[in-house]
């Protein structure tokens, strides 16, 4: 990114770093509430912490180092208009979009890979596996091409930093193929569950909202759209620190939502459990939900579906016997699908 301050006009000292850095600082944290509360759902009442989740915790991790990225940028004079910077600080503001560039898709790939695991809890064919792997691949082979594409640009590396450089490749195209490819990916993933969810025989009503509940990720994907519109015009436009407050601010949408959305779904046995705690009158026939019924891990092994484990195959789903984000009676009618073969030992 070129920061060329000949023919400036005279000094313009209005500053967005404030909103910026209040705005990192609550996705952040939003994010961090999903985060934590997703793994005491998964620790503590489902007892099924995964691979998954693991991933998005250096998901979470890497989105807190861009929004540290952010704030230190703000101190250099990003957020500002370009005439007001001084020369001295153009080198560190072009660090600092060389360590957001590379944060954010390794940020982005790890939310979407810790998806593609939620999908394997699922999963229990063969081909259905085999998509979800393929996709895995694709998404780790994206993310290193477009992390070494990034870092050897310039010729040598350090003169990315460096304001006067002619040595390095028009980023422009680059950095479109990466927004368009980062969208595409995007909407393929939250879309990939959808079809196995619709061909189920559970209630519409049911279906809707489970389409819903992944849908939601396509929020992801609106952000994503967004701040690839906005990167461009911070590449293209004469006042770019000006310009980039709003690349930077859905760049930070974007990966904290996709945390939050991806996030959510466990979050439906925490909410069930709060909710029977609270308002579900204990009899002797329906134990309190303080002790559960059955524990966890009591139940471990138990097919309660009573559903063969193998069978004709279609599309099959590997529904948990408490699939985080469908309901017990939900589970008992996915469990009669005949196109569908069930194994109850996995919950997501």
């Amino acid at each position: 990114m070129a920061l060329i301050q000949d023919h400036l006009p005279p000094p313009d000292y209005a500053s967005r770093a404030l909103p910026l850095i209040a705005l990192q600082v609550v996705l952040v944290v939003f994010a961090s509430v999903f985060y934590g509360l997703r793994i005491y759902t998964r620790a503590r009442i489902l007892d099924t912490i995964g691979t998954d989740d693991w991933l998005m915790g250096a998901a979470l991790f890497f989105s807190f180092a861009l929004a540290v990225n952010t704030c230190v940028g703000t101190k250099f004079g990003w957020a500002r208009h370009l005439s007001a910077i001084p020369r001295e600080n153009l080198s560190p503001i072009l660090q600092n979009i060389f360590a957001s560039e590379i944060l954010f898709t390794l940020t982005t790939s790890l939310v979407k890979i810790s998806i593609l695991f939620l999908y394997l809890r699922i999963a229990v064919t063969k081909p259905w596996k085999r998509v979800i792997y393929g996709s895995i691949a694709f998404i780790v082979i994206w993310t290193i091409a477009f992390c070494a594409l990034i870092i050897f640009q310039c010729n040598p590396v350090s003169d990315y930093w460096d304001p006067s450089s002619k040595n390095c490749y028009p980023a422009e195209i680059a950095l479109f193929l990466h927004g368009l490819t980062n969208t595409i990916t995007d909407i393929y993933v939250y879309v990939l569950p959808m079809r196995l969810v619709w061909k189920t025989n559970l209630p519409k009503r049911k279906r809707l909202e489970l389409v819903g509940i992944f849908g939601a990720g396509f929020l992801v994907c609106v952000a994503g759209g967004i701040r690839l519109y906005y990167t461009i015009a911070t590449q293209t436009s004469d006042d770019s620190t000006w310009v980039g407050y709003y690349m930077y601010t859905w760049e930070a949408i974007e990966v904290n939502l996709g945390i939050v959305c991806a996030s959510a779904p466990p979050l439906k046995a925490l909410t069930q459990r709060i909710l029977q705690k609270h308002f579900s009158p204990c009899t002797d026939s329906t134990p309190s939900v303080g002790n559960y019924q059955m524990s966890s891990r009591q139940n471990r092994h138990r097919n309660t579906f009573r559903a063969k484990t193998k069978g004709p195959i279609g599309d099959d789903v590997n529904s948990a016997r408490e699939m985080d984000w469908v309901d017990n009676e939900s589970q008992e009618n996915l469990a009669k699908v005949h196109l569908y073969k069930v194994d109850a030992t996995q919950r997501v």
